[in-house]
């Protein structure tokens, strides 16, 4: 599977290099096992420059799997043998070299295509010669000359430190791909979050501070909340958040009416060292926040369909206070002995007053897919009972107990829509809190097939179809929080012929097909 063994970057960059210059590639590997051609085919649009390739892992009886050419085969036996001084395995490592370059050329000519990628080595944890102990692999890339007849471009040497055959298979299978980007001349984007080769950048600090250790020393938090300046993040009744604009999470100075009501320590600004509290509130002790004076112009809105649209700092801000308070009202009672629980830690943990036992807020794994067609050109998305009308977003699920995050998107997928995503295409992207009441979503994308019809639950789904990349690019188009079924509404007056909605950006799911809308 691609994304437990082989970089996304090298082979995206590698396919949408060659889709954008008009040329192909084939592949023939030996130590990889078969990891390149599946890495080029896990990416999507790899059929306009992929037709195939071959995985030739013992040589001697090879000869089918490298195009039945006997002559290329008798050229491979050859191994001359170690020179005077020359080790077995540094005989063995110059073998591979007259290995690639051979079926590299043979595998250009024979298939017609611009490119072919030849890899060929040894990944462990055992080895032939005895006196090699690390993997290696030798690459080879030729393409075509001005005559027609295929040379070699570039030809390279990959050491490993060490004998760890999967470690080293994903080594060689990245080293391949950018080989072959970098010889044909393809653009890096140095700017990508998955290149495993790009330029060292400075690490970005978060904006808050989450001060662990402050939450033991009750005498500095009794400190940081008396100071002057710190500031307070209001929930309402677990749900909603105080704002001070439609983008802006209100974030208010303590005061004198506000001493008594709970408070829960989230955290430091990093830059300033200001001391940040999370309070909650009901209808009755709402009043205490002065919202018609000295708080004029804040309001509370519902914090899963509006804090989206915040900034990511206020963002985190208030699913974090959100989540504590989802969990304050929640685990009342210990769930051991029953007993009455009481906050400690700066109002971050829990102790039960009769067994003593302690716990803290938990987060239940949930997983949110966007699954494409094979083509790469449509999205199956799909529309909760509780969402407004055309709002479609990706498939998600909670993860059961004993179930990888893999096999929940699988029956995630097929228990809501009646689809079998490809197993071998799904790719971990980005997480994201949740609190509602507590989950922590892990996103994925994956592929299946789209000429397959959908059985979609109806218990869960009110539909769901397979929907074309411009009508989601169209889609993407509307500002706002469209979770809210009036602005939801009130888009779809303004663009009647919109065919859908999707969710707004700041939420996974919208990053996710953000995602895939990027791609060419």
């Amino acid at each position: 599977m691609m994304s437990r063994l082989a970089s996304k970057y090298p082979f995206k960059r590698l396919v949408e290099g060659l889709k954008e210059q008009g040329k192909t590639v084939a592949v023939v590997e030996s130590c990889c096992g078969g990891l390149i051609n599946a890495s080029i085919m896990a990416i999507p649009g790899s059929s306009q420059v992929f037709y195939g390739g071959s995985v030739a892992y013992n040589t001697k009886q090879a000869q089918k799997f490298l195009m039945n050419d006997s002559e290329l085969h008798s050229k491979l036996l050859q191994r001359p043998p170690p020179a005077a001084g020359e080790s077995e395995a540094s005989n063995y490592i110059q073998s591979k070299f007259h290995w690639t370059a051979e079926t590299a050329k043979a595998f250009c000519e024979q298939n017609n295509v611009d490119y072919a990628i030849a890899e060929g080595g040894a990944s462990g944890p055992t080895f032939r010669p005895e006196d090699l102990d690390k993997g290696f692999s030798v690459i080879a890339i030729a393409g075509k000359g001005k005559d027609g007849k295929a040379e070699i471009l570039a030809q390279d040497l990959i050491r490993s430190p060490h004998a760890n055959r999967q470690e080293n298979m994903k080594l060689f299978a990245d080293a391949a791909a950018t080989l072959a980007a970098d010889t044909i001349g393809i653009p890096a984007a140095v700017d990508d979050s998955d290149s495993s080769d790009q330029a060292m950048v400075e690490p970005s600090i978060p904006s808050l501070d989450r001060a662990t250790p402050l939450r033991t020393d009750a005498a500095a938090l009794e400190q940081l909340e008396a100071r002057e300046d710190a500031k307070l993040v209001v929930i309402r009744n677990s749900n909603d958040c105080l704002f001070s604009a439609d983008t802006q999470l209100a974030q208010i100075r303590n005061s004198e009416q506000l001493q008594e009501l709970p408070k829960t320590f989230l955290g430091l600004e990093t830059d300033s060292g200001i001391p940040i509290f999370g309070i909650e509130v009901n209808e009755e002790s709402e009043a205490l926040l002065d919202l018609d004076s000295e708080n004029n112009g804040c309001y509370f809105d519902n914090t899963r369909t509006h804090a989206p649209l915040l900034s990511p700092e206020d963002y985190e801000l208030a699913l974090y206070a959100t989540a504590q308070s989802q969990w304050k009202r929640t685990h009342k009672f210990c769930n051991i002995c029953g007993g009455e629980t009481h906050l400690i830690q700066g109002g971050t943990a829990m102790k039960c007053g009769g067994c003593g036992a302690l716990s803290w807020p938990r987060q239940d794994p949930s997983i949110i897919v966007l699954i494409t067609n094979r083509d790469g050109d449509k999205a199956l998305l799909a529309r909760s009972p509780r969402h407004p009308d055309k709002v479609h977003t990706a498939i998600a699920g909670f993860v059961e107990a004993g179930e990888t995050f893999e096999m929940a998107v699988m029956r995630e997928a097929y228990e809501e829509t009646g689809i079998r995503v490809d197993p071998d295409s799904i790719e971990y992207l980005s997480s994201q809190p949740w609190p509602f009441p507590r989950s922590s979503m892990i996103g994925f994308r994956a592929t299946a097939n789209d000429t397959l019809p959908l059985n979609i639950d109806t218990d869960e789904l009110v539909s769901a179809f397979w929907f074309e990349k411009d009508s989601v690019m169209a889609a993407s188009q509307i500002p706002g929080a469209v979770m809210k079924h009036e602005i939801a509404d009130q888009a779809l007056k303004e663009n009647p012929s919109l065919d859908l909605l999707i969710p707004p950006t700041g939420v996974l799911a919208r990053s996710l097909i953000d995602d895939w809308l990027e791609d060419p």
